[in-house]
């Protein structure tokens, strides 16, 4: 008897403890979801509709499901990748218009980067920001750019030694930030950050779209396709709206102000020879501070560069403590200021402060930021003088001191 109500009582348990579980009563099956790795976005001024591109992964192509048996590239001639577009009244209109000429559902999570045209970038960004920050399937990782021609094209082109275009552009951005320093690879995340902070403006990533050509081999065949965008530069916005282009020199100024600059490198005159001496920073440090009070303050910009000479024409020995060495780290420290004054003056004009010595003031005096932030953009930041102190270390010369 009681091993009845034991088994009774256990399986009226299991009963009730089975309907308390859910299951999987949403669940998507991977094969029905489009999967998006990039997306674009534009404003039709005519119209006064957004528009959006998606560029969606082609799992027949990446497969290599019905090939040839060579196990790499895309089936039947497929291409990896796939690009639609539709308009709305709202970004998030216009997402959902999508569903009128995909096939799959579209999934969202697995986005590399957000390209914004320059006809958008300029109108205002707010409502596309918006929207990744409240839809659950965007990720605020993807990478910001913005693009200095059509959108259209770039969003359908190859790029050389990648699957699929929103790859291409991932790894384009990655790999010049990390070997150049003249693209402020930033989430979006960190501008929405820099958003909603005083005193500070953003600074997005160019893209500069290029005109494709094909180069024929002798025999008529395909030998090369040239590259599909020339990346370097960036966007200075006031608020949500750009206000224009800084080159990819004064980028890489920008980096080495605001200690964002990993490897990069540019090219100085030897003093004893005239001879081109290639240098290349691999190291920093950068620094800002407020002094004085209310009524006599000044901001100091402190900038150290460390590096190592990777090409050196002349003839002499490029010891540690040589004058030939000292000189040379003068020379670099007067190229690095120098591009750095280029950018802060082309902030000034455009009146963006994208470095943040605006946000400084908040957050060191808010007493003086409260007497003079309502004058900062239109009056203050467009006439500031900066105390700007930048070093230059040479740390070594390479694998040689003796060149042959």
């Amino acid at each position: 008897m009681r091993l009845k109500r034991l088994a009774l009582t256990l399986l009226l348990i299991a009963l009730m403890t089975g309907s308390c579980c859910t299951g999987c009563w949403n669940r998507r099956e991977p094969e029905l979801l489009g999967i998006v790795l990039a997306v674009g976005f534009d404003y039709d001024q005519e119209r006064g509709l957004y528009q959006v591109f998606a560029q969606l992964a082609n799992p027949i192509a990446l497969g290599g499901a019905g090939g040839d048996g060579g196990g790499g590239g895309g089936a039947g001639g497929k291409k990896p990748f796939w690009t639609v577009d539709a308009k709305g009244r709202t970004p998030f209109e216009a997402i959902r218009n999508l569903i009128e000429v995909s096939s799959r559902e579209l999934f969202w999570a697995h986005c590399r980067v957000v390209l914004f045209s320059e006809n958008l970038a300029r109108r205002g960004l707010k409502d596309i920001f918006d929207l990744f920050e409240r839809e659950r399937q965007f990720r605020l990782i993807v990478k910001p750019v913005v693009i200095d021609g059509d959108l259209r094209q770039i969003m359908e082109a190859d790029f050389p030694l990648e699957e699929t275009g929103g790859r291409g552009m991932d790894r384009f951005i990655v790999t010049t930030r990390f070997e150049r320093g003249i693209f402020p690879e930033r989430n979006l995340n960190e501008l929405l950050v820099v958003l909603s902070q005083p005193g500070q403006e953003m600074l997005a990533g160019r893209l500069e779209v290029l005109e494709s050509e094909k180069k024929s081999g002798e025999k008529g065949g395909e030998a090369g396709i040239a590259p599909p965008a020339r990346i370097g530069g960036s966007a200075l916005f006031r608020g949500d709206r750009m206000v224009g282009w800084a080159n990819a020199r004064q980028t890489q100024g920008w980096a080495f102000a605001t200690g964002r600059a990993f490897r990069s490198n540019f090219v100085i005159e030897s003093p004893a020879t005239g001879s081109n001496v290639n240098i290349e920073v691999h190291s920093h440090k950068a620094k800002m501070s407020l002094s004085g009070d209310d009524k006599n303050w000044k901001i100091k910009m402190e900038v150290k560069l460390y590096g190592r000479v990777t090409e050196f024409d002349g003839h002499e020995i490029l010891s540690d403590e040589s004058e030939l060495t000292r000189s040379l780290e003068r020379r670099a420290a007067t190229t690095a200021r120098n591009r750095i004054e280029d950018i802060l003056s082309r902030a000034q004009e455009l009146k963006s402060d994208i470095f943040g010595f605006g946000n400084l003031i908040y957050r060191k005096n808010p007493r003086l930021w409260e007497k003079i932030g309502p004058r900062w953009d239109e009056e203050i930041f467009p006439r500031l003088k900066i105390d700007l102190k930048v070093n230059f270390v040479i740390l070594r010369a390479g694998l040689i001191k003796d060149p042959l």
